[in-house]
């Protein structure tokens, strides 16, 4: 554990208390224990298990808390909010012998409408975000060893959309670096099916890593013209299939909004009907496959210059020129 090197549970608690200090300084350290493993077990899946035992290593190395370094602040910084949540959404009721009850001092307080427990859920949502964003950012400015080597990182270097930044420029994800390493994986996929088929290996190589800002003639301008087809295609068959399988519990407040019930209740944007998440990932289907023909097009124009044939570019129109349709619009 990232906390409690002490041994001593009050200097714990305020250890944990300097990246949540809204945690009730009367709170039980060892309460909080189950859901700091909880939210340990997480961060190694997002970051990898070396980069979560060099900051484990370096905190338990440190003789004071003052010399802990900026890779421990900032793990501790995402565990501790993590914590802070899983722990505040099971304590709003008591567990007893005879059933839940609600835990309020009907003296001077008064239980908090749903609305009100909804609004601080996000809240707490968007800090663990923010937390994981500066950790993940730090990790790729420092170029950190451990995290170089993990998973995560060497998919990114396998992919089209590798940065952070250039994807956000074809489907915006609110700056979450959290999103954006989870739909890696999901993007590597996406790229095999519909993108490689297209280009072919090499040219797809030749794409990943590209300079965008560089500027030139002949196969660079082809590379960058395929890369802006590409791109968003790619984008939205990765956020198609992250949709599609992610909680949306996972996705940030912007990305939620998408998934408003039509009722008008304040918690709608979290009750997602399943009808209403099919509907979105069917929208985002159909543009990724009217990207997919566009990149396709733009793909066999340029070949065909390149070898001075004649290509007729694809209609997006599904009913123009087909001998077999017997129906016409005006």
């Amino acid at each position: 554990m990232i906390f409690n090197k002490s041994k001593d549970l009050k200097v714990a608690l305020n250890e944990f208390r300097v990246h949540v200090p809204k945690l009730d300084k009367n709170t039980e350290f060892e309460l909080l224990i189950p859901d700091i493993d909880n939210a340990e077990y997480e961060l190694r899946k997002i970051c990898g298990s070396a980069v979560y035992d060099k900051a484990e290593k370096e905190y338990n190395d440190a003789v004071i808390d003052v010399d802990n370094t900026p890779l421990v602040l900032l793990v501790q910084g995402a565990i501790a909010n993590t914590a802070f949540r899983d722990y505040t959404t099971t304590n709003d009721l008591r567990h007893s012998l005879t059933g839940r009850k609600a835990s309020i001092n009907p003296a001077n307080e008064k239980q908090a409408w749903e609305f009100f427990i909804e609004r601080d859920n996000a809240g707490l949502n968007f800090r663990i975000q923010k937390a994981l964003n500066r950790l993940i950012d730090y990790l790729d400015r420092e170029k950190v060893a451990e995290w170089t080597g993990s998973n995560v990182y060497q998919v990114r270097h396998r992919v089209l959309l590798s940065d952070f930044d250039i994807f956000s420029r074809y489907y915006p994800i609110e700056n979450s670096l959290e999103l954006f390493c989870q739909l890696l994986p999901f993007q590597l996929e996406m790229q095999r099916k519909f993108i490689s088929p297209i280009l072919g290996e090499d040219l797809l190589r030749s794409l990943i890593g590209l300079d965008l800002n560089a500027s030139g003639s002949g196969g660079s301008d082809k590379l960058q013209l395929l890369f802006e087809y590409a791109a968003p295609a790619l984008a939205l068959w990765t956020m198609a299939t992250g949709i599609k399988r992610l909680s949306v519990k996972l996705l940030p407040e912007g990305l939620v909004q998408q998934f408003k019930s039509s009722v008008q209740s304040r918690d709608s944007s979290f009750n997602v009907d399943g009808k209403e998440k099919d509907l979105i990932v069917s929208s985002l289907m159909k543009d990724a496959q009217e990207a997919t023909a566009m990149l396709e097009n733009q793909f066999r124009i340029i070949t065909a210059k390149e070898n001075n044939a004649v290509v007729a570019p694809v209609s997006m129109l599904a009913d123009r020129n087909l001998a077999a349709n017997k129906y016409f619009s005006i």
